[in-house]
């Protein structure tokens, strides 16, 4: 379940949209509309991973199996939606996810979280000291906009796993590249030089 502090978090609005209350310097949205981009992301990139979570799957479960003296912690940093959390905490229901942003994702439903699953509003610029050894699996992707130094981040993160853990890392770029490997523009519907394949690239990069 969600801690109160989720529940009732309050965020700042600019010019109809909502955003988180604790960071100036991270500028995208944190509301349904943003959720649901990042819902998308979540979409491709598991595409890509072969309708999978994660890669190295073989490190990742035995990372995560069941059979161990006590139960198996996953961290998911920049969490966005929850989705990569939630969807992680059904395939393992045997560990505990932690998925924590600058907000908290946009459930409808907090009745229907996983038991195993949980949401923490912190910055991830700051240090984990309370996490320090705790973790066999953190995942982070797509979270360089929101990082001030992204070397002292994965120092910072690499103190959170335990002997052994495993730590996955990931982002995207989709463009589409023309014979001289200059990037060719996002073009509409009606445009001269439109194509479907980049109107379908134009909105894995917009996702992404």
């Amino acid at each position: 379940m969600t801690s109160p502090r989720i529940l009732d978090y309050k965020y700042r609005e600019f010019f109809g949209r909502a955003f988180n209350a604790h960071k100036d310097s991270y500028l995208l949205p944190a509301d349904v509309l943003e959720h649901a981009r990042l819902d998308l992301q979540h979409e491709i990139l598991k595409y890509e991973l072969g309708n999978s979570l994660y890669d190295a799957p073989d490190l990742v479960k035995n990372a995560l199996r069941s059979e161990q003296s006590e139960r198996p912690r996953v961290l998911d940093i920049g969490t966005g939606s929850g989705r990569w959390a939630l969807e992680m905490a059904v395939e393992f229901p045997h560990a505990d996810i932690l998925g924590i942003d600058l907000a908290p994702p946009s459930l409808t439903e907090v009745s229907a979280l996983p038991s195993n699953c949980r949401f923490e509003v912190r910055d991830a610029n700051l240090p984990f000291n309370e996490f320090a050894g705790l973790f066999d699996v953190v995942h982070c992707r797509c979270i360089e906009l929101g990082i001030v130094n992204f070397h002292g981040f994965l120092f910072n993160v690499a103190q959170t796993l335990k002997p052994g853990g495993i730590l996955l890392l990931g982002s995207g770029y989709a463009q589409i590249f023309d014979e001289q490997h200059e990037p060719l523009p996002v073009t509409v519907e009606g445009d001269p030089k439109f194509t479907w394949l980049q109107r379908a690239a134009g909105e894995a990069y917009v996702a992404m």
